[in-house]
């Protein structure tokens, strides 16, 4: 029986540089550079550091990205418990700040496929969330609740502000502002009462 090699603690300020620098790599070089001997150089390291926290990249490259994902969750839960949860959750999912850094994991879930099953199961979680947080308030509507769904809302606003993100990270803004009023029209017939953010 393999006897598990001694990793350094999670907690040490040493693992959250190296998640750091992943993230400074990606964004300022892409996925595609992310290399232990890079990320430890960005962080001032010797590279063979990266493994003593981390037993693989994918181990590194996962545990940061788990990291991130549980920021954007707590936004998410935060949004969908406010009293005016549509509206809290475009605010918060159609953010354009590090939008780079998400389209940088978009791009290497699309070729690692251990980023790619968190993807899903992230992306699978926020619209459980949505659906339990939402139901509730759309049965107050009068919306058909055939077609105004907790899934088809949510599944509308995180792709719009998904690619209004993107789009502002690439520097393409035409169309955006006509999209947000129309998004935020929505929402104010879905959510009546309400000013929209």
């Amino acid at each position: 029986m393999a006897v598990k090699r001694r990793m350094g603690p999670e907690s040490a300020a040493t693992r959250t540089m190296l998640m750091d620098a992943v993230e400074a790599v990606m964004r300022e070089a892409g996925y595609a550079a992310l290399s232990a001997r890079f990320i430890a150089r960005r962080a001032g390291l010797k590279y063979q550091i990266v493994f003593y926290y981390f037993e693989t990249m994918d181990d590194l490259l996962l545990e940061t990205y788990r990291r991130r994902t549980k920021r954007v969750m707590e936004k998410v839960e935060a949004a969908l418990q406010s009293d005016r949860p549509l509206h809290e959750f475009w605010a918060a999912w159609s953010n354009p700040d590090d939008a780079a850094l998400t389209y940088e994991y978009m791009a290497m879930a699309n070729h690692n496929e251990v980023i790619r099953a968190e993807t899903v199961a992230f992306g699978e979680q926020v619209r459980r969330v949505g659906l339990e947080r939402l139901s509730a308030r759309l049965r107050q509507t009068p919306l058909d609740p055939t077609i105004f769904t907790p899934l088809s809302i949510t599944t509308v606003l995180t792709s719009i502000g998904a690619i209004l993100g993107f789009e502002a990270a690439l520097g393409i803004s035409g169309g955006h502002q006509e999209t947000r009023r129309m998004v935020e029209y929505c929402l104010r017939y879905l959510e009546p009462g309400t000013a929209a953010s």
